[in-house]
């Protein structure tokens, strides 16, 4: 720690400079963390952009939070009861719990943010989680009761989304509170310059806890060669977006610690299933016996992550994986080559067809996928290109259908419904491949009505086995370790939830010696 007071120093005073003498990077009331893209919306509705959903996760609390192992556990609401026959969800909330404007958060407060997000016309990304919602009402200031329109055992998980002050919302608007967010979380939003950082200071009246943290300093850091050298060099007190090669470096150094909780996320590769020829399954099949995968990921990803099966990770049920292991495609570049030598002769390859990969700049590691397949591909016979952009530009061509091959990777809720509603169904939030399939929709659809886990797990394994073997629109790549790489002095903070920054949490309150 010694040998890099002086380095510390002098980044306190770059730090200054940087940005007008808010931040000091050795002063233990501030916390400063690079993150992996660029914020762009703080509303809870609209958060389904990882980054979003965990920098609002600091500014907003819902009915229930995650706990210990990813449990369930009281937050807004101290209580709660389920009817016996699934459709009553009745919450109790507590008395005295404040939004940042000092007003106190009611019954019709929760009303307000599910009514917002159940409106059709808002377009909120998470409405599937809560679609089953058929009434609620407002029994009185702490009490609200949910009716659902049949039986949804992942339910509970939708009470985590942040509660919105109904007055302020109503007052300025949905823009206005996608940039001027007030909630009732253990930081309020004291600046957010795009770009560059989102400044958050500690809310004094949490109802939970008072964050030891005085401040909180989140900077988009996309280059993880930039967040490695800010860590070393003071600028920063947390990186979350390194490569291999920097995680082994600083796993070596004993200046910092490196935390990481295992497979929370999946990294994989997508087609889009209405657009010639990535809507062939053959040319699809094609595209993955023509790439090492198997040898590629281990390399690549060493321990950001373990090669993936299944597209839901290791963490959750149902476990498929040695069956979508055994019967995904092998590595055959002589037979990927036949095959597209075949769909050239078929007319379903045209001449003069370049498959572009597209990637985003801020995943290093999939860009590195994205170029060994490129490579792979032309070997096999098949011209392809890497198209690496802004993850948001990225995102913007996938919903308008102009994206044919893509990769991206994904984290969601402890549920496998979470995990696969929105890619396949027909009408999920997520599916930018526009995948249609009834049987799979039926199956999706069947799972979200029963509580035996076992009848789940044997719909998801159809599920599963349809989309990704039969019908192969993702391959999935891997699933991605949550990675925490921090300046020795930072205390309590641990990895294991990917939608949220653990700063204050049930079992948390992180603090810097």
């Amino acid at each position: 720690m010694k040998k890099r007071l002086l380095a510390l120093l002098l980044v306190s005073l770059m730090a200054v400079s940087l940005f007008g003498g808010i931040v000091q990077a050795a002063d233990n009331d501030t916390f400063v963390m690079g993150i992996d893209d660029d914020i762009s919306d703080l509303d809870p509705g609209n958060t389904i952009i990882s980054v979003n959903e965990r920098v609002a996760s600091l500014i907003f609390d819902g009915l229930v939070e995650y706990g210990e192992n990813n449990k369930i556990v009281p937050g807004i609401a101290k209580e709660w009861t389920i009817s016996e026959n699934g459709l009553e969800y009745t919450f109790s909330l507590r008395k005295g719990v404040k939004f940042h404007n000092g007003e106190e958060l009611i019954a019709e407060d929760v009303k307000f943010t599910y009514e917002r997000i159940l409106d059709p016309e808002a377009g909120s990304g998470l409405k599937a989680k809560v679609s089953k919602i058929e009434s609620m009402e407002v029994i009185d200031d702490y009490t609200i009761k949910f009716t659902l329109s049949e039986p949804y055992v992942p339910f509970i998980l939708g009470m985590t989304f942040g509660v919105v002050p109904k007055d302020y919302v109503e007052e300025v608007g949905s823009e206005t509170l996608s940039r001027k967010p007030i909630g009732a979380g253990p930081f309020k939003l004291e600046e957010w310059v795009s770009g560059t950082r989102v400044v958050l200071s500690a809310f004094n009246d949490h109802w939970n806890k008072v964050p030891k943290l005085k401040k909180v300093i989140i900077r988009p850091i996309p280059e993880p060669a930039t967040q490695a050298m800010e860590l070393r060099s003071g600028g920063i007190d947390l990186a979350v977006n390194l490569d291999v090669g920097q995680l082994n470096s600083f796993a070596k150094n004993e200046d910092f610690k490196l935390k990481s909780a295992p497979g929370a996320g999946i990294s994989f590769i997508g087609f889009n299933d209405k657009m010639a020829p990535f809507d062939n399954r053959k040319f699809r099949e094609a595209i993955i016996k023509a790439v090492p995968f198997e040898q590629m990921i281990p390399q690549i990803y060493g321990l950001l992550g373990q090669k993936a099966y299944s597209f839901v990770p290791p963490t959750l049920w149902p476990d498929y994986r040695e069956y979508l292991k055994e019967n995904t495609p092998k590595f055959s570049p002589e037979e990927a080559q036949k095959m597209f030598e075949k769909l050239k002769d078929d007319g379903v390859i045209p001449d003069d067809f370049v498959a572009e990969v597209h990637v985003a700049n801020s995943s290093p590691s999939q860009v590195k996928v994205a170029e060994a397949m490129v490579t792979a591909l032309t070997q096999a016979g098949l011209k392809a290109e890497t198209a690496v952009m802004e993850f948001g530009t990225m995102w913007d061509k996938l919903g308008r259908g102009e994206v044919g091959i893509y990769m991206l990777s994904f984290v969601s809720d402890p549920d496998p419904d979470y995990w696969l509603y929105r890619f396949f169904k027909s009408d999920g939030a997520l599916n930018k491949s526009f995948y249609e399939n009834e049987e799979v929709d039926k199956w999706l659809e069947a799972a979200r009505l029963t509580s035996d886990q076992e009848e789940r797990a044997e719909l998801y394994k159809k599920v599963l086995k349809q989309t990704l073997i039969e019908d192969m629109v993702f391959y999935t790549m891997a699933h991605k370790n949550q990675i925490y790489v921090m300046q020795d002095n930072v205390m309590g903070l641990e990895p294991g939830n990917s939608l949220l920054i653990p700063l204050v949490t049930p079992t948390a309150n992180v603090y810097k010696e």
